[in-house]
């Protein structure tokens, strides 16, 4: 029979964290960011409160590291789902349609954790200074991927390139608000998701011209 495995400190830690992580995300999705208490979710881990204090300076802390976990595997079935096209622009942008429909339907959970969590930093300037970080990648993430739609020719660089990947970041939360608030149907939220990515692209693409244009 096969030793068992002695883990390192290290290890151990990570182990830890990890299943301190799985448990909140249960907790948190099932209940709510307010009605989950640490120590519900040390329980439900089989930890101590005070693993969960070793590992987390606090509540707000733990349902980030839940958030920064659900984005990173939406925006990695994102990804996927565009690495599996042709590489056109039509194919992309039916890519993102679809994923955007699919995330709308099956993570409300999420999506209301999210809002919540917003509530809680909002009184909290240390805790927000480090969500408004974990948004700012979130941003570079999306930039990355609407720079392989940009006109030929556009400056990648330029302020209005931060513009459209805000806008259309922007639009997004907000069209996810109005999901999980019931007053936004998922059709008519890839509909305006869609239009935006369209105006935003026209408007650069309006942009390069114009650079393009001689003068007189």
């Amino acid at each position: 029979m096969a030793a068992r495995k002695v883990l390192t400190r290290a290890e151990s830690q990570a182990r830890t964290r990890d299943e301190l992580i799985e448990a909140a995300e249960i907790l948190f999705y099932a209940n709510g960011y307010f009605a989950t208490s640490l120590a519900a979710i040390a329980a439900e881990a089989g930890r101590t409160i005070g693993a969960v204090y070793s590992n987390f300076e606090s509540k707000e802390a733990l349902c980030l590291e839940v958030l920064r976990g659900w984005g990173n595997s939406s925006l990695s079935r994102l990804v996927t789902a565009i690495a599996a096209g042709d590489g056109t622009l039509d194919q992309r942008r039916d890519a993102i349609s679809s994923w955007w429909a699919t995330e709308m339907a099956n993570n409300r959970a999420p999506m209301i954790l999210a809002a919540e969590y917003a509530i809680s930093v909002i009184r909290d300037p240390g805790q927000r200074d480090i969500t408004i970080e974990a948004v700012e990648r979130i941003v570079e993430s999306g930039r990355a991927l609407f720079l392989e739609h940009l006109p030929e020719g556009a400056d990648v660089t330029g302020p209005l390139v931060d513009s459209a990947v805000r806008g259309v970041l922007s639009t997004g939360v907000g069209l996810a608000v109005g999901h999980v608030a019931g007053v936004m149907e998922i059709d008519k939220s890839v509909e305006v998701l869609t239009a935006t990515m369209e105006f935003w692209l026209d408007r650069l693409g309006a942009a390069v011209r114009e650079v393009g244009r001689p003068t007189d």
